[in-house]
């Protein structure tokens, strides 16, 4: 039997799950297929539906709203998913929305901040330690990687892929994939530098940190072509995972870099 603290006034429907520990506040409403992981807090207000699975230790603010029906207008009617991992604040009126079509999920990882106002999408997918500042708005289909930040009130279009550690700066408008470990800001927002303070705070050394600069440059600030630039680092940073990585990255980008237009 749980060992949750439950209000009075919170409505909880039958076939609800809800973990030891747990502590659910005024008003709350919880869906009947809701599962919650023990040591969560929802304060007042929260309301939480559909097939929706959160984690352990999850502190929910009040109104956010989790798990309710796809606003794409090709759901029709499908078993839709959410699963939100452990460790996560979710602030005040944040929406996360289902998935569309059987089988698909709208997914967000362990240990991220998604603050006031935020909107992630259907299919959405999240990793680990992200924060999402206040207003950020993420369309469907979009890929967040591991420790990045997304500026407040920033727009981020279908299938646009953001990188891992990489930063959005805030009010920008992002319409193409972010490389892991850069800087992108503007309307629309284009990779400006490398993300010097995030690759530090995240344990890089100054060595990796001066070979992704490298590959930066090349990428993004030489004369050379898209594939021009890959072979060249490639060659020049065999045994860089980093590298590696901006590789591959490159490799299955759907939307294009978010870099500057040239003539």
């Amino acid at each position: 039997m749980s060992t949750a603290s439950i209000h009075k006034t919170a409505i909880i429907s039958e076939g609800a799950i809800i973990g030891d520990n747990c502590t659910i506040g005024p008003y709350c409403i919880i869906g009947e297929h809701v599962r919650i992981g023990d040591n969560c807090k929802l304060q007042s207000h929260v309301v939480l539906d559909g097939h929706l699975t959160l984690g352990n230790a999850c502190e929910l603010y009040s109104f956010c709203c989790l798990g309710k029906q796809t606003q794409d207008l090709k759901f029709k009617g499908e078993t839709a998913y959410v699963k939100i991992g452990n460790n996560n604040i979710i602030r005040e009126y944040v929406t996360v929305n289902s998935s569309t079509g059987t089988g698909n999920i709208t997914l967000i990882g362990d240990d991220c901040f998604i603050q006031s106002y935020c909107h992630i999408a259907h299919e959405c997918r999240l990793g680990n330690n992200i924060i999402m500042s206040s207003g950020a708005m993420l369309s469907g289909h979009t890929e967040v990687d591991d420790n990045a930040i997304i500026g407040g009130y920033t727009g981020v279009v279908q299938f646009v892929k953001i990188g891992k550690m990489a930063m959005i700066g805030g009010y920008s408008k992002l319409t193409h994939d972010v490389l892991p470990f850069t800087i992108a800001d503007g309307i629309p927002a284009e990779m400006r530098v490398i993300n010097k303070i995030g690759m530090e705070r995240n344990g890089k050394s100054k060595e990796t940190i001066k070979i992704v600069s490298d590959a930066f440059k090349k990428i993004i600030r030489s004369t050379l072509t898209l594939e021009e630039a890959t072979t060249e680092i490639q060659d020049i940073f065999p045994d860089s995972p980093e590298i590696s990585e901006i590789i591959d990255f490159i490799s299955k980008s759907r939307c294009g870099l978010a870099r500057k237009k040239t003539n």
